[in-house]
């Protein structure tokens, strides 16, 4: 496993021009609107988190930025833009990190979504997870939860071209109106390759999400 990230992670770096775009997010209507399904979500026997509804942003976004779903095949020289949207969830396991895959995945509900992310999590950590779970996705998300930080910059899982980075939510003090008040904040970083994705079209892709985000209700115009 070791050896797979080290190969891996050698491979993204020397070949993707890296560059990270970073942006916070409102997520006081995101908390309203996971705290008002959590629990017809438990009465479903799912464990309804955030990482959903990031994950349903981030497949809605992908759809106005297909570029962003995309790998390089760098033997060819060519990019190559996927039809189909393959999420990848990156998991901290004992072994090392893994990255579980959910197919078709813009096909899923939202509770779906919070069904599978936690069926493959439970997986990557038992390790009964097959080859076939651990490969081929199009976009991936890694987020350390409530370990997540203030800020890093993800190195993107070649050959994709993306990669989101979801980080601590806390309250902080910003400005609103004019006044100082609490909110529930969250950072989005996003690393592209710089080859393949210029740097206006990461911060659109990004804002795309953070629109989501900040306004879920959005979200039900477009859910499957």
């Amino acid at each position: 496993m070791r050896r797979a990230i080290y190969e891996t992670m050698t491979r993204s770096k020397a070949t993707a021009a890296h560059f990270t775009y970073v942006d916070e997010v409102d997520c006081e209507n995101l908390v309203r609107a996971r705290d008002g399904l959590k629990a017809a979500a438990a009465e479903r026997g799912v464990r309804l988190n955030y990482l959903p509804f990031i994950a349903k942003a981030a497949l809605l976004a992908l759809r106005r930025f297909p570029k962003v779903n995309a790998s390089v095949d760098d033997a060819a020289q060519e990019l190559v833009q996927k039809r189909y949207y393959h999420l990848g969830i990156a998991a901290a396991t004992d072994a090392g990190l893994s990255v579980p895959v959910l197919r078709h995945a813009d096909k899923l509900s939202l509770l779906d979504l919070a069904g599978h992310i936690q069926a493959i999590g439970e997986g990557a950590k038992a390790g009964t997870l097959r080859p076939d779970q651990l490969k081929g996705s199009t976009f991936t998300i890694t987020s350390l939860g409530k370990l997540g930080g203030l800020l890093a910059t993800p190195i993107i899982n070649h050959p994709e071209v993306a990669i989101l980075g979801v980080h601590q939510m806390q309250k902080r003090a910003v400005v609103r109106d004019d006044q100082i008040v609490a909110r529930t904040m969250m950072n989005l970083s996003l690393s592209f390759d710089h080859r393949v994705i210029d740097g206006h079209e990461g911060a659109a892709f990004c804002g795309e999400i953070k629109r989501y985000l900040e306004d879920p209700g959005l979200m039900m115009l477009e859910m499957v």
